[in-house]
């Protein structure tokens, strides 16, 4: 693969270094020396990419242009075993994009059938790779703003622009890098599995969903999306809209995707306007019964927006997902947003008379519908909202960690050219030259309230203690249990609060994990989770203080994992304690409440509480 580079003079000797120290190595039994020749490598391969570090950091702070990646980083990604140590960052192996596949788990053998998400080979051998460049701040490149789709009905100008670029992006060839077919392949590719991670073993899928990858891969997308739509039509101040689904106002889908270039037939007709999107959506429960009235599901959708917004994800690692690290096919689990509204919308969205909820509903296939963009700009919105609640502004990072930094993906950008964009370079919101219309936050003042009095709710979870027959008791909190039902643990404090006031320990946030969460490969998932929950759980909703988060699963995002994959699910806690009275107790009772019929293939090995600072 060739890449535009710098800094070949240091990397290229190094290589060269590499090759004579392995082929020094004197003759023997290929076992004999095999540990030792993989040992050297890792460690050379260690120095190299250090000095790589070394070099752009070194032009950065003299203001220099950014030094890209050598290629012995490729050498390295290529030529050696596991990637999960000495700091490498993640990225995937362009030249492994395969055809993965994509479940039916109601067929009655669950057959699958193939995706081929990949690109046709380059004609030219291999392409060049560029690193990719900010924006120069002029007016010669304007800022693009992005406004709420539902305020941009009676827009005739930009309406016009807007289905112009898609047309045109439509009608282009299917292998042309902007073309509309190509552009909802990204999607597929990397998140289906279609690459494997770069320096691991053959068979670790690259995936960008349930980690801390989440954000920053999306933001590129919807990026570069939004910057070859403009170059279609000429026009450098154009700016997608984002589906403003946190204001009332803002939640049924905009009316500007219902015709045009920007409808999708494959949609759930029971959701399209006026009906508000159901943020807590579960799959098959609105083919069953009535939906709730328009009111009261705003509530709800405020109501758990500022649990998963603010009092359940006041830590990184609970709003952007787990650490995922190289050689790892998959980490902890997604953070509180990706599990709703991410997920939910998603599938929402899709028509569940489809076998995966298609278009919208299933990741090999959502970008399909030209909503996908619109939903995604919105949650990017949502990570800048969480900043600047949260204090990160301009190039501070949420994890100031350099496998997360330096971790990497690959687009075409406005020219086709193809770009290597680094997690870094999608901090700093400012720098890419686009910003969001300014609207009002409902969801801060949406902090739910108890279901009952504290002091009531006490007592009642004295009674239903010794009520053997309603509580699962399990003294080490650990399962597997299968939530054909709900499951209810009480779960001991490891830190009692009054311990932490007094300065024993400090920690700034109580976090409860459900952890070994596994799912029948193939299925979606739903169930919400319950603090201290005493009210009957069917009527139970985000609206309730005892509502802590959910884990939602969509069909098909386990594909590429062989056997499937074991999630956790991490939510704050500090605040619903606080607001229930229940900060100096020595346990809690948490209930995992089962959504839409599949809980028969959920199985959740464990429940307990962690700190972090």
């Amino acid at each position: 693969m060739k890449t535009s580079s710098t800094s070949s003079s240091v990397c290229v000797p190094f290589f060269v270094v590499l090759v004579f120290v392995l082929i020094l190595l004197p003759p023997g039994s290929q076992h004999q020396h095999h540990g030792r020749r993989n040992q050297i490598l890792s460690q050379l391969s260690s120095k190299a990419i250090l000095v790589e570090g070394w070099l752009r950091d070194k032009q950065s702070a003299t203001d220099a242009e950014p030094a890209t990646s050598s290629s012995t980083e490729y050498y390295y990604y290529y030529m050696s075993g596991s990637g999960s140590g000495n700091g490498i960052p993640l990225s995937p192996n362009l030249s492994t994009c395969h055809p993965t596949s994509s479940q039916i788990p109601d067929s009655p053998h669950k057959t699958s059938h193939e995706v081929n998400c990949c690109p046709a080979s380059p004609d030219s051998g291999e392409p060049i790779i560029r690193d990719f460049q900010f924006p120069s701040p002029s007016s010669a490149s304007p800022v693009r703003i992005r406004r709420p789709a539902h305020r941009l009905a009676l827009d005739t100008e930009y309406l016009a622009k807007y289905n112009k670029a898609v047309a045109i992006m439509k009608r282009l060839p299917p292998d042309h890098p902007h073309s509309w077919h190509r552009q909802s392949q990204i999607h597929c590719i990397y998140c289906n599995g279609a690459y494997y991670q770069a320096g691991a073993a053959a068979d670790v899928p690259f995936m960008i969903h349930e980690s801390w990858l989440f954000f920053p891969f999306h933001r590129f997308y919807v990026y570069f999306h939004e910057r070859i739509l403009g170059k279609l039509i000429g026009d450098d101040t154009f700016a997608l809209p984002y589906w403003n689904y946190d204001s009332p106002d803002g939640m049924p889908i905009p009316d500007i995707y219902m015709k045009g270039e920007l409808h999708d037939m494959k949609r759930a007709t029971r959701h399209l306007p006026p009906a508000p999107v159901a943020i807590d959506y579960t799959p098959d429960k609105l083919d069953l019964v009535d939906e709730p009235p328009a009111a009261e599901q705003t509530a709800t959708n405020l109501a758990l927006l500022y649990q998963h917004m603010v009092s359940g994800a006041s830590k990184p690692e609970l709003f952007m997902g787990c650490k995922l690290r190289p050689g790892d096919g998959a980490c902890s689990g997604m953070g509180t947003v990706e599990a709703a509204p991410h997920n939910s919308v998603h599938l929402w969205v899709g028509n569940a008379s489809t076998p995966e909820y298609e278009d919208m509903g299933t990741l090999y296939a959502a970008a399909r519908d030209p909503v996908f963009f619109a939903h995604h700009a919105n949650l990017d919105r949502l990570w800048a909202v969480w900043r600047r609640l949260r204090g990160y502004h301009g190039s501070r990072p949420e994890f100031d960690d350099p496998q997360w930094l330096d971790s990497h993906f690959y687009f075409h950008d406005e020219n086709a050219d193809l770009v290597r964009v680094r997690v870094r370079d999608a901090i700093d919101m400012d720098r890419l030259g686009y910003a969001y219309e300014e609207v009002d936050l409902p969801w801060l003042d949406a902090r739910p309230k108890p279901s009952v009095a504290p002091e009531l709710a006490r007592d009642l979870l004295r009674a239903k203690e010794k009520d053997y027959n309603n509580i699962l008791r399990m003294a080490t909190n650990k399962g597997p249990w299968t939530l054909e039902e709900t499951v209810r643990v009480q779960v001991a404090r490891p830190v009692p609060k009054s311990t932490i006031k007094a300065g024993e320990e400090e920690f700034e946030e109580e976090v409860l994990v459900v952890e070994g969460i596994s799912v029948e490969k193939g299925m979606h998932a739903k169930f919400d989770i319950y603090v201290n929950l005493v009210v009957d759980e069917t009527a139970a909703s985000p609206k309730l203080r005892e509502y802590a988060g959910c884990f939602v699963k969509m069909k098909g995002d386990d594909v590429a994992m062989k056997g499937g994959s074991i999630r956790n699910m991490k939510v704050g806690i500090s605040e619903i304690l606080e607001d229930l009275e229940a900060g100096e107790d020595e346990s809690i009772w948490v209930s995992l409440v089962p959504r839409g019929g599949t809980g028969n293939a959920t199985r959740v090995h464990g429940i307990r509480i962690e700190y972090m600072q």
